[in-house]
């Protein structure tokens, strides 16, 4: 099943329907991924975001939760939403929302994760290779929007949710979680800089100018912002590298 219309003249290709070009960013990003051991076998997909035995296993405790208390606040806008999962990679936050009971359309521009999500989950969610500025992607067509983990890659916070909320239907709502926002610019200085120097140190110096640090006022100047979660202290989080406690904040910004 097609949930809109706009794909149904589409291309698709190995599961997945093509919106854009290939993107330059797929290459570096793929070898960091690689590096960090995040590229997962099928199975391993199949079983997030239970992630026992990956050396990770921590942060998807973590993830499970937000993905938990994301479900819990879409449900409790009604069942058969729309919702579109920007950065979806492997596609397991909106295979989960799918099974939720909700109609996902999954986009990345990362095109082996995206196959490997249609080839993981074939009767779940409609997943696209697309750019969220330059993909013909319908204005008004979602009642959810959600971008989990993904946030820090754009360049510019304000103008990707300005998009993202001409994308959302009357009364829809964005998500944003699973990323680090910072509470100030000094801290967003300083993880740029431990961000840079990390790229360089994997030899993926590409990577550097790809990974942003934002803040927490960069979100509230788009006004209607709601904080479902946030960490007591993101600095005592990375001295402890990981423990129960979340790093992550959850925002939800409504049209």
């Amino acid at each position: 099943m097609v949930p809109w219309p706009f794909l149904q003249e589409r291309t698709e290709q190995n599961g997945i329907f093509i919106l854009c070009g290939p993107s330059p960013f797929e290459a570096g990003y793929h070898k960091v991924r690689a590096l960090e051991q995040r590229i997962l076998s099928d199975d391993q997909v199949s079983q997030l975001p239970q992630g026992t035995g990956l050396w990770n296993a921590h942060e998807w405790r973590i993830r499970a939760r937000s993905a938990d208390r994301l479900a819990r606040a879409l449900e409790k806008r009604g069942q058969g939403q729309r919702i579109l999962e920007v950065g979806c990679g492997n596609g397991w936050l909106s295979a989960l929302l799918q099974h939720r009971g909700h109609h996902v359309m999954g986009i990345d521009v990362f095109t082996a994760e995206l196959e490997q999500a249609a080839r993981v989950f074939p009767s779940g969610p409609v997943f696209a290779r697309a750019d969220l500025f330059r993909s013909p992607l319908p204005s008004g067509g979602f009642e959810a929007i959600v971008l989990a983990a993904s946030i820090q890659y754009f360049r510019d916070p304000v103008a990707t949710l300005e998009r993202t909320l001409e994308l959302l239907a009357p009364g829809g709502e964005v998500h944003v979680l699973d990323t680090i926002i910072y509470p100030d610019e000094a801290a967003a200085g300083k993880a740029r800089l431990r961000s840079d120097a990390y790229y360089k140190s994997l030899d993926v110096p590409e990577m550097v100018g790809h990974y942003y640090a934002h803040t927490l006022a960069t979100f509230a100047r788009l006004g209607s912002m709601k904080v479902l979660s946030a960490p007591r202290s993101v600095d005592k989080w990375l001295s402890r590298l990981g423990g129960n406690c979340s790093p992550f904040s959850h925002l939800v910004l409504s049209r």
